[in-house]
């Protein structure tokens, strides 16, 4: 399904590929859909729009089967307030959203069952002083995680509520923080029995820690960390045994890769090669089968951002892309759900044209995806089916004023079928999601 202003222009609404279906009730001119989900069964989307009054965004749910009829899951909201967050939890029974749903400007935690509907608000009473910043979904569906500034104002901590007690118990997950430190980024381990999270302890710091997901003693999960020095981002591995992360731990401004393994006693291991002067990590994710990490870095030559792979066993490193010109760089990159490789977006054959080309790990090569673009076409946003097979993606490939969905087959690279019904200029696709 795919997000665009096919019907009228300014107006994003949802639609099936290939038919053009329109998925949810025709929205008026100045109304938009702003975000959306797929249930984990592909059977319905969830998405927040102003669909019964301007500017006030709520979430509803439509089956695919029945187009044109929305429920709504939201409670009553006050004056002023929106739904701002949603996510389906895993086991597909229920929507987790945030909102100033009580009071105007107070942002808290609200579920909603499909079946039935039964709505309820997830966090203790807040004050206007209180709000839930942002959350993540236990993967066993049992609960959430969310960050707030609960027990202090402006000090933003992590709480865990089990769906189970919702209401009565929402334990700190994170030894107490003092004024000026706060949780960053988090995110719970798949066996939800932890959480992971970055937070500047000591202040000037930011460092990564491992916690109960009930509460406990914080673990830090980095090594020591250079005068200045912070990590940036982590991602837990998909078997929950390690955590990679990006600092500049071993010198000052030099962002790199390091692992830690969590269990037993946390060991830490540098992923990358030194880097060429001046040189970044810039971003990685870990394959889907635990074993490897791969990475955009300027590590051969500065300012030339290339991909790399490096697998955990013998920390073996390699280089991933063809050799570059001095104008080219890879700008991001999506794996395989199979593990097997990826595709990533660079200029690589045209300075300026971004456009995709396919790895398969363990082979040479990186040819094209998508048929040849010239100057002033660029491939958008993209992702790769589940089955590993081919990639959808958003360009403005046929005409330069037009962002439309095409699908490439990864047995036929330079050839594309459009996904979308007939737009017009100033109408686009402006997302997507693959079921």
């Amino acid at each position: 399904m795919y997000l665009a202003d096919q019907d009228i222009a300014g107006v994003f609404e949802l639609y099936l590929e290939g038919s053009g279906t329109k998925l949810n009730p025709a929205l008026a001119v100045g109304r938009t859909i702003t975000s959306f989900a797929l249930t984990p069964d592909a059977a319905a989307v969830v998405y927040i729009a102003d669909q019964d009054q301007d500017d006030v965004f709520e979430i509803y749910r439509v089956n695919l089967a029945s187009p044109g009829a929305s429920t709504k899951l939201n409670g009553a909201l006050v004056a002023g307030g929106d739904v701002v967050q949603l996510a389906v939890t895993a086991d597909g029974t229920a929507v987790v959203y945030r909102a100033d749903q009580t009071q105007d400007e107070v942002f808290e935690l609200f579920r909603t069952l499909f079946n039935g509907g039964t709505n309820s608000k997830l966090n203790p009473p807040y004050t206007i002083s209180q709000d839930v910043e942002t959350f993540v979904l236990l993967p066993d569906s049992s609960g959430v995680i969310y960050r707030a500034d609960q027990a202090t104002d402006g000090v933003s901590e992590l709480y865990r509520v089990l769906f189970a007690t919702a209401g009565t118990s929402n334990p700190l997950i994170n030894p107490p923080l003092l004024t000026g430190q706060n949780v960053d980024a988090f995110a719970a381990t798949p066996d939800s029995a932890n959480v992971v999270y970055i937070a500047n302890r000591p202040i000037g710091s930011n460092q990564i820690f491992i916690v109960p997901a009930g509460g406990g003693g914080s673990i830090p999960l980095n090594g020591p960390l250079v005068a200045n020095g912070n990590v940036t981002a982590f991602s837990v591995t998909p078997d929950g045994l390690s955590v990679v992360y990006r600092a500049d731990q071993d010198i000052d401004e030099v962002y790199e890769l390091y692992r830690t393994v969590i269990i037993s006693a946390p060991t830490n291991v540098k992923l990358n090669p030194n880097l060429a002067a001046g040189g970044d990590v810039e971003s990685f994710a870990v394959t889907p089968d635990s074993t490897s990490v791969v990475y955009r870095a300027d590590q051969t030559t500065n300012d030339i951002v290339e991909i790399f792979r490096t697998v955990f066993s013998g920390n073996v490193n390699s280089q991933l892309n063809p050799s570059f010109p001095a104008t080219a760089d890879v700008v991001d990159f999506a794996l395989f759900p199979n593990g097997s490789g990826l595709v990533y977006k660079a200029d690589q054959t045209t300075d300026g044209v971004d456009e995709l080309y396919r790895v398969v790990f363990g082979f040479p090569g990186a040819p094209r995806v998508n048929p040849a673009l010239v100057i002033g076409q660029n491939v958008a946003t993209y992702a790769v089916a589940p089955d590993s097979n081919s990639v959808i993606y958003r360009a403005n490939q046929d005409n330069a004023g037009i962002v439309e969905l095409y699908r490439a087959a990864f047995s036929s690279a330079g050839t594309s079928s459009k996904l979308n019904a007939p737009l017009v200029v100033g109408e686009n696709v402006a997302s997507f999601a693959v079921r």
